[in-house]
């Protein structure tokens, strides 16, 4: 994935789309963990707090859910979305 700085869309937006076609391609198998939010913030050199918010605009949505385990966050998604339904 390319992030557009210039783009009028806000980083979080872009990789909340981006995470968001992961799931419904299949990239991300039902039930398993998304990236982290330091995974995304080092790949994509993006600040934490940014790839959090992407990662809880799917969380507000119902899209992926929280999951506490070992002390850490971890995000799973959950497949009662709708394929058909815009999200955005």
């Amino acid at each position: 994935m390319e992030l557009r700085l210039e783009s009028e869309k806000p980083i979080y937006v872009q990789l909340c789309e981006w995470l968001s076609d992961m799931i419904i391609s299949g990239t991300i198998p039902e039930g398993e963990q998304i990236p982290s939010t330091t995974e995304i913030s080092v790949e994509y050199k993006v600040n934490p707090a940014t790839a959090l918010k992407g990662i809880n605009m799917l969380v507000d949505k119902g899209v992926i859910f929280k999951k506490r385990g070992l002390g850490n966050k971890e995000y799973f998604y959950d497949m009662m979305i709708r394929l058909n339904e815009k999200m955005f």
